[in-house]
């Protein structure tokens, strides 16, 4: 049965890479020939609106394929050096294309920043995950997730909280989560109430070269 679970993930995991591939391909063909019309002077202003639209569209499709091609890269891929509010930025952005739209998505401004070494696609699995258990029991406008960051003398940090939420208790899943994480963050640091669940991930501070 174990060597059939895996047979069915790894075919899951092939349909969903061609799936990405192909859809990359045709949306981006779309966003080209889009593009290349308006930038051409269009008098028809349903024409152009039209085109817009569709432009709109395709960019829309392109960033979520993106989104999915990270997540499917996200554990064939490495650490990296970033600054956190670029990290949080692209956490933001990516998050938001898979969540419904009544749930809130903020990202709290820092003056304060910081170069760490972060599997940024693994730490945006992680988020999905923790997220999709939360939403297991979310009625309808009632959650709000909040990205913040904290710096450190060594480290930066990213603070995921989830706030009037109605989901499963987080905190067991969320450890044994981040412990498959590699490189493994330099903290966890978890607080949950009924209500809110916040957990601070910790990564080590290094310098641009």
């Amino acid at each position: 049965m174990e060597e059939l679970a895996d047979s069915d993930a790894r075919l899951w995991r092939f349909v969903l890479e061609r799936a990405v591939h192909e859809l990359n391909n045709r949306v981006g063909g779309i966003l080209s020939i889009s593009e290349t019309h308006l930038s051409r002077r269009i008098e028809n202003r349903e024409l152009r609106e039209s085109l817009e639209l569709i432009r709109d569209g395709a960019k829309a499709g392109s960033d979520f394929v993106m989104a999915m091609a990270d997540l499917l890269a996200a554990e064939e891929s490495g650490p990296e050096l970033t600054r956190l509010s670029d990290l949080q930025t692209y956490l933001r952005t990516k998050l938001r294309l898979f969540l419904p739209s009544h749930l809130q998505l903020i990202a709290s401004s820092h003056v304060k920043d910081m170069v760490v070494r972060v599997n940024d696609k693994l730490l945006l699995f992680n988020l999905l995950a923790l997220l999709q258990k939360e939403l297991e029991g979310d009625q309808p406008t009632s959650i709000s997730v909040e990205l913040a960051l904290k710096v450190e003398a060594s480290a930066g940090w990213l603070v995921y909280r989830a706030s009037n939420r109605t989901g499963p208790a987080q905190t067991e899943f969320c450890r044994a989560l981040f412990s498959k994480m590699r490189p493994s963050p330099i903290g966890l640091d978890i607080e949950e109430t009924p209500l809110e669940f916040k957990v601070g991930i910790g990564f080590p501070a290094a310098k641009m070269r």
